[in-house]
C-alpha cells in the first residue's frame, strides 16, 4: 500500500514527524511545504515558481502550498498513484468554519478532487501535549482499513482532544458546526494595523446533529465527512434571471 503524508506547517513540524513515525512500517511518501502555510486554504503558487527539494528517503520538501504539494506529488514525484493521503497531524482544530481555510484540509481535500480516499487530522490544542497519541490514533485508523469504505471524492475531518490514547473518547460522527460569529481582529494601529485575533473558543448556531465543536468540547474523537462536490439540487427555485 502506498501512503502519502503531507500537512501545511512545514515538512519539519512536529506533527508530521509524530505521524511519519507512526506509520513508518507502512514506508509512507512524505511531499510536504518546505515552510508554514497555514490558512492558505486551496491556493495555487500559480504565478511563481515552485521549488522541490529532496528532503530524506521518500521525502521532498515543496516551496509552495498543501494544494501544491499534492498536485506535485500525484504529477512529478510518487512512483504511482497512493491508496490513501493523510494530511497532518495538525496542531490545532480545524472544524467549523475554519474547515474553509486549513491547509490541512485543502490538501486531503485536493487529494480527494483526484478520487484519492483522504484524511485530514488535527488535535484540539495548538500546543499539544500528546502528539504521538494522535498519530498513534490516526495509524490506528489507517491499519482498521474503514478508510477504504469513504464515499468517493470526500475528506475523513478527524479532530483528536489532546489526552493519551488510553483516555482518549471514543470516535463519534458529526457534521461541521457554523460559528455565531466571526472572530475580531486585534487592532494595533487604528486605521492601518491589524492582526487575526487567536481562536479561543466561539459559540454555534444550533444544530439537529452532534457537531465537530461538540464533540471535540466533550472529549471525543471528531469524525466528519466533507465532500468535495459544492453544488447543491436548486429544487423548485425559480431561476433568478
Amino acid at each position: 500500500m502506498l501512503i502519502l503524508l503531507t500537512n501545511d506547517d512545514g515538512i519539519t513540524a512536529p506533527g508530521l514527524r509524530a505521524l511519519v513515525e507512526s506509520l513508518s512500517g507502512e514506508k509512507p511518501y512524505v511531499v510536504a511545504p518546505e515552510a508554514h502555510c497555514s490558512g492558505t486554504g486551496q491556493a495555487l503558487g500559480l504565478f511563481s515558481e515552485v521549488r522541490v527539494t529532496p528532503a530524506g528517503d521518500r521525502e521532498w520538501a515543496v516551496g509552495g502550498t498543501p494544494a501544491d504539494c499534492i498536485k506535485l506529488a500525484l504529477l512529478e514525484l510518487l512512483p504511482s498513484r497512493p491508496d490513501l493521503v493523510v494530511s497532518g497531524v495538525n496542531p490545532g482544530p480545524n472544524m467549523a468554519n475554519n474547515i474553509y481555510y486549513s491547509g490541512t484540509v485543502a490538501a486531503a481535500t485536493e487529494a480527494a478532487l483526484w478520487g484519492i480516499p483522504a484524511i485530514a487530522a488535527s488535535t484540539a490544542v495548538g500546543k499539544p501535549a500528546n502528539l504521538e497519541s494522535a498519530a498513534a490514533l490516526v495509524a490506528r485508523l489507517v491499519s482498521s482499513g474503514g478508510w477504504r469504505s469513504l464515499p468517493p471524492r470526500t475528506v475523513l475531518n478527524v479532530n483528536i482532544p489532546d489526552e493519551p490514547l488510553e483516555r482518549m473518547g471514543k470516535a463519534v460522527w458529526t457534521r461541521t458546526a457554523v460559528f455565531a460569529e466571526e472572530v475580531p481582529f486585534t487592532v494595533l494601529e487604528p486605521g492601518s494595523v491589524y492582526r487575526y485575533t487567536r481562536w479561543t473558543g466561539q459559540d454555534i448556531l444550533p444544530s439537529d446533529r452532534l457537531t465537530d465543536v461538540e464533540a471535540l468540547s466533550s472529549g471525543l474523537v471528531s469524525l466528519t465527512l466533507l465532500g468535495t462536490d459544492r453544488s447543491l439540487d436548486p429544487g423548485g427555485l425559480p431561476v433568478p434571471l
